[in-house]
């Protein structure tokens, strides 16, 4: 980053990290909130500078907050310094007696800084006893707003190319490398951060992408890693663009025929899924509408994608047989269609710059031989390929991973993988091919479970808490998993309002 960008970063910062009553400062009668060790800029070849916290997190919480120093290119870590926010929140309880629990995001490019009231609050029953430590990946977050791109996103949330490519050259004529923002130099960041906080061993929970990140600390710290608990992950082994999600579409609605109580108020929803498709691409659409009648079909399966992504299957059912309703009625009088909201998969708060860095590298370049035709998702392959593509030719700073990069260490530490059956966004099942690395480990799928299941499943979140309590995986009550009754109670007079 240019020295004039960067200080006018720092004059910006207030902005981004709001004030709180009290400055920290380094001086002899700084105090810490209970139960959190001190940890000062001398203690470590990487400094850490008191920053006020953001506002939001003052109340009712026990939290410091802190810039991280680190080198932008970890290969040459004399040169272009950046800075990393930090947050520890101590104890809810009296003192930290286990083992501090570090949050690595997905995305990629999730900021968890930026959803630090929402982590938090979802954590509290896991708070009694440990701190939560939170630092944004690289590239993400308040302080990186060049790697944000807002003005990429179109409507429904669509990324527009050439956007995204303006977006770039910007960068990059300020300076930025997109080289700096991968993985690996991840990994190094919360690897420092240890030894600067002086942490002997933390547990981590790590949510889709943040599972990479997660086992690149396993290659790189092992001994820094108490236990590690994965919500949804994208592995190293997992390919994210090579399965095929609507097919948890059908898996759902054999759930539903297999439910009297949804049987009986949906009786035609196999077949309605069915024909919807052909019906939607005969309808009038409004004359300033953005897609034509034969892309609603697509955006209409990543509705449902979306829906099953965000761990609401009940509503599944009940939307297909609205949407085959309006659809009829449009078609029987001839009249102009108004297509359900959109729900796709949220980027307004991903980092787009840094995701396309990290994705870019890792999931297009090493399928660069294979033809679109031979994927799961042919046209969000050929999507990402055109944008890797152009941002390539604006820049020279593209990630260029070494080799046996994608290699996972096998490790020892007490390991639970939780996911959901219904997971769209990353292959469910593809757990099985990294499960040989993770020696003392066991894997949970929630039946009805999506995405993040850790957020929102009763059960996800009662088994995290024995793990990170301190059982071992393979004498954990994985009971509650059993229970794979999901009530579909709505009525078809509800799913026709």
């Amino acid at each position: 980053m240019k020295t004039g960008c960067k200080r006018q970063r720092r004059l910006l910062l207030p902005v981004f990290l709001l004030a709180v009553s009290a400055m920290l400062a380094y001086v002899s009668g700084f105090a810490l909130p209970a139960g959190v060790p001190e940890a000062r800029a001398e203690d470590s070849h990487v400094p850490l500078e008191p920053i006020d916290c953001p506002a939001e997190a003052a109340e009712g919480q026990d939290v410091v907050c802190f810039l991280f120093h680190v080198p932008s290119d970890w290969n040459d870590i004399a040169n272009r310094p950046m800075e990393l926010p930090v947050m520890r929140f101590a104890p809810l309880g009296p003192e930290a007696s286990k083992p501090p629990l570090l949050i690595l995001a997905g995305g990629p490019g999730q900021s968890v800084i930026t959803l630090q009231k929402k982590i938090v609050k979802n954590l509290q029953y896991l708070r009694e006893d440990r701190e939560i430590i939170l630092m944004d990946q690289r590239g993400t977050g308040p302080l990186a707003e060049d790697m944000l791109c807002p003005k990429a996103l179109g409507e429904g949330e669509a990324i527009d190319v050439d956007a995204l490519v303006a977006c770039v050259k910007a960068a990059d004529a300020d300076g930025v490398r997109l080289s700096d923002y991968r993985t690996a130099f991840a990994v190094e960041d919360y690897r420092a951060l240890r030894y600067a906080l002086r942490i002997d061993k933390w547990a981590i929970i790590a949510s889709s992408y943040g599972a990479r990140v997660a086992q690149g600390l396993v290659r790189r710290d092992n001994e820094g890693i108490d236990r590690i608990l994965f919500n949804g992950p994208l592995f190293l082994a997992t390919r994210l663009f090579d399965w095929k999600p609507e097919g948890k579409i059908d898996d759902l609605i054999d759930a539903c025929n297999e439910d009297d109580a949804c049987r009986n108020a949906f009786p035609d929803l196999y077949w309605d899924y069915q024909r919807l498709p052909f019906a939607m691409r005969k309808v009038k659409l409004a004359e300033d509408a953005v897609y034509p009648a034969e892309a609603q079909p697509y955006f209409y399966q990543n509705r449902l994608n979306a829906l099953l992504a965000r761990n609401k299957a009940a509503l599944v059912p009940a939307d297909i047989a609205a949407t085959v309703t309006s659809v009829d009625k449009a078609l029987a009088e001839d009249a102009i269609w108004t297509p359900p909201d959109p729900l796709p998969q949220s980027m307004k708060r991903i980092s787009l710059l840094m995701h396309f860095a990290v994705a870019c590298a890792e999931e297009i370049a090493p399928l660069a031989e294979q033809s679109e035709i031979d994927f799961q998702q042919p046209l969000t392959m050929r999507f990402y390929r055109k944008a890797c593509d152009r941002i390539a030719e604006v820049t020279s700073h593209t990630v260029k991973l070494e080799k046996g990069w994608d290699k996972a260490n096998k490790t020892a530490r007490p390991t639970l993988i939780l996911n959901g059956a219904f997971d769209t966004i990353v292959y469910p099942d593809a757990v099985a091919d990294s499960l040989p690395f993770f020696t003392d480990a066991s894997w949970v799928t929630l039946p009805f479970g999506g995405h993040d299941v850790l957020s929102v499943n009763p059960c996800a979140r009662t088994l995290a808490g024995a793990f990170l309590a301190g059982n071992a995986p393979e004498k954990l009550d994985t009971a509650c998993a059993q229970n794979a009754d999901l009530s579909f109670l709505l009525t078809p007079q509800q799913a026709r309002k």
